[in-house]
């Protein structure tokens, strides 16, 4: 008899650990989390809580398609802060919703990661966080974040700008964002400043009711950005932000943004490089090729402040302002880009910067807002500046609205190549240069049609 009440006596305690309880689960969890590293969920069970789980070095989790629900708010479902050697897989996690605070601070999420190395989250469900579903702004190392679904909250408070919410917000060295689903956030995937060795790929984005697909903040390096379909965001598809090389320091650098699709982006450009602190720092060694971006709300790819860039093959099919627009660049290559159905301009160059060309890219039915003011319909439109070179280019406006084929009211002539070019369709004309009547460093090669009303030259320098 003794034996039977010991049994028992065991099966009640191990029914105290292993079975959970009603209303919140925090101590029955902390317990699990305690006693083991590898702990394994019974399948599709679920859990509330309404305080935080810490998690240990080592510390392994296979959810089983378990489900755990915060019921506090400002709280992270789990904590591995500065911890090592962490595992999250199989597990849904649901925010508490309604606790956004306009701070990049803020613990409303899933996974609070800062300073933590080596940590894989996959094939895991979010949904509900109001800053995001994981969450190491700082000091992460050797980060995988596979096979995720995040679902956000939207704009559920119109008391603020809800900018920091996002699918996932990582910060640090060796970062892989990989095939994930992000979508209803204000942001879908952030890279916080200082970050080296990212690579971001095979993902989709979509339905972003306030800001970027992805963002790169500033001094960022090693970044590859690939294959990513981004849908339907209000800002920009891939954004990368480059400034102060104070804090932290670096700059932007060796980045590569290839292969993605960015469709139908509200307020935002296609593709952005970006320095909103002047020339004080330029990002080096950006490529840019292979995208295909379509139905833009700006500029298709916005690049400024850049050295030894390169734009190449992408496919950029309707947009509300240029096809490529470049902004105080050096040693950039612009080549075999198909650019058509463009409000303004196919590319617009600043004149700001030097050393460009411009070769083999199709331009064609530009200038569609039909806006002539400061050469807005121009198919090429180089407003100044010099070391330019034009070539092997095929452009053809719309006769109807597109003014010039090329425009250059103020460049370097001396500096500049314009060669084998064909250049049709224009309203006005086929070219238009300054009053000044300087030869161009080569004019050779370019062919214009005839055919089309206004397409003499204006202005050519005597050869």
């Amino acid at each position: 008899m003794g034996k039977i009440l010991l049994i028992i006596s065991m099966i009640f305690s191990l029914e105290n650990i292993f079975i959970k309880k009603s209303d919140d689960d925090t101590k029955y969890l902390q317990t699990l989390l305690k006693q083991k590293n590898i702990v394994e969920l019974p399948a599709n069970t679920t859990y509330k809580i309404n305080g935080t789980l810490y998690l240990k070095n080592g510390q392994k989790i296979l959810g089983n398609h378990a489900t755990i629900i915060q019921t506090a708010p400002g709280k992270p479902i789990f904590d591995c802060v500065d911890k090592k050697d962490i595992s999250v897989s199989q597990i849904n996690l649901k925010g508490y919703g309604n606790d956004y605070s306009p701070t990049s601070s803020s613990t409303s999420v899933g996974i609070l990661c800062f300073g933590a190395e080596n940590v894989r989250i996959c094939e895991n469900n979010f949904y509900n966080f109001s800053y995001s579903p994981v969450a190491g702004l700082r000091k992460v190392k050797n980060v995988l974040f596979e096979n995720n679904y995040c679902e956000g909250i939207g704009l559920n408070n119109p008391k603020y700008y809800q900018k920091d919410v996002t699918g996932v917000t990582l910060g640090g060295e060796d970062i892989r964002i990989l095939n994930n689903r992000i979508t209803n956030s204000s942001q879908g995937i952030m890279i916080a400043e200082g970050s080296k060795n990212i690579t971001i790929k095979d993902n989709q984005i979509y339905n972003l009711p306030l800001e970027h697909g992805i963002y790169v903040d500033a001094s960022c390096s090693d970044i590859i950005i690939e294959n990513n379909k981004i849908t339907k965001v209000n800002g920009s598809g891939i954004k990368i932000q480059n400034r102060s090389k104070k804090i932290p320091p670096g700059i932007s650098k060796n980045i590569l943004i290839k292969d993605n699709t960015v469709f139908d982006t509200g307020l935002g450009d296609g593709i952005l490089v970006n320095n909103t602190e002047g020339n004080e720092v330029y990002a080096e060694n950006v490529t840019i090729t292979g995208n295909i971006l379509k139905n833009i709300g700006q500029d298709g790819i916005n690049l400024r402040f850049s050295k030894n860039s390169k734009v190449l093959d992408n496919q950029i099919l309707t947009t509300k302002r240029s096809g490529i627009y470049l902004k105080e660049n050096y040693s950039l290559t612009i080549y075999k880009n198909t650019i058509e159905n463009i409000q303004q301009n196919g590319i617009f160059d600043e004149g700001s910067g030097t050393n460009i060309v411009m070769d083999s890219n199709t331009i064609t039915n530009i200038g569609l807002a039909g806006n002539d003011k400061n050469g807005l319909s121009s198919g090429i439109f180089i407003q100044s500046g010099n070391n330019r070179q034009i070539v092997n280019n095929y452009l053809k406006g719309n006769p109807k609205y597109t003014q010039y084929s090329l425009y250059i009211p103020d460049g370097d002539q001396k500096t500049i190549i314009i060669k084998n070019n064909k250049f049709i369709g224009a309203r006005d004309s086929g070219a238009r240069f300054s009053e000044g009547k300087v030869k161009f460093k080569e004019f050779t090669g370019n062919q214009f049609d005839s055919q089309v009303s206004g397409s003499k030259i204006l202005n050519q320098p005597n050869q």
